[in-house]
């Protein structure tokens, strides 16, 4: 397990964007948890991105990566959203979404973010209230990703509908509502998600620990 996060877990928290990477990142979260094999998850990763790179032409535009992203990470991966224990600390752990093919929306979308940056693709993280989704934006093709729903393809107007299924508030379109999320933000949610499983479990250790780190993001000691 990792006690205490990077000097570039710590710079990133503190708003330098450049300092670590979102899939290295979620990883030291999920060593909250437990030892992480950080070399297994970054191949498997490289992998999935790969596969969808042999899908596509050089000249390949957003409908044709949506559609190769889909068959490798959702029809071939089969990822899906964990709806049998939503709140097990798994859900939030990379590593273990990556081993159990399930987990929480935004870890999920960790992984599509990821794959889609080392395809160089115009993929963004946008957290909804209550739930959280990817947006893949390339100025031709603008189109939000639900990872937690086996990569289903959302409008602006689906996604508030979303939010009133899940919050019961009828909120209205607006820019800072789909504003992309920074890495600083996707982890502190990330820590908070953890955070809120370990309190359900009674393990205040752990969770005092993402806490404390969930903090950096907040600005606070």
């Amino acid at each position: 397990m990792q006690n205490e996060p990077s000097a570039q877990f710590v710079a990133m928290m503190g708003g330098d964007e450049t300092a670590l990477e979102l899939d290295e990142a979620a990883l030291e979260v999920a060593g909250i948890d437990r030892a992480v094999d950080r070399a297994c998850v970054l191949r498997q990763l490289d992998a999935w991105a790969d596969e969808v790179r042999l899908l596509l032409l050089p000249s390949a535009g957003g409908a044709q990566y949506l559609s190769a992203v889909h068959q490798v990470l959702f029809d071939e991966a089969e990822l899906r959203g964990d709806n049998d224990d939503y709140y097990a600390p798994a859900n939030s752990c990379l590593d273990q979404v990556i081993e159990r093919k399930k987990g929480l929306p935004i870890t999920l979308s960790v992984i599509y973010l990821e794959v889609g940056r080392r395809l160089l693709r115009p993929v963004y993280g946008v957290g909804l209230p209550a739930h959280f989704v990817c947006q893949y934006n390339d100025g031709l093709v603008k189109v939000y990703v639900d990872a937690f729903d086996e990569g289903r393809l959302l409008t602006e107007e689906d996604c508030l509908d979303l939010i009133y299924e899940r919050t019961g508030r009828r909120m209205e379109a607006s820019p800072l509502l789909f504003e992309p999320s920074g890495k600083a933000l996707i982890v502190t949610r990330m820590l908070n998600n953890l955070r809120g499983a370990y309190l359900r479990m009674g393990d205040e250790g752990k969770a005092a620990r993402a806490e404390r780190w969930m903090r950096l993001g907040l600005g606070k000691p």
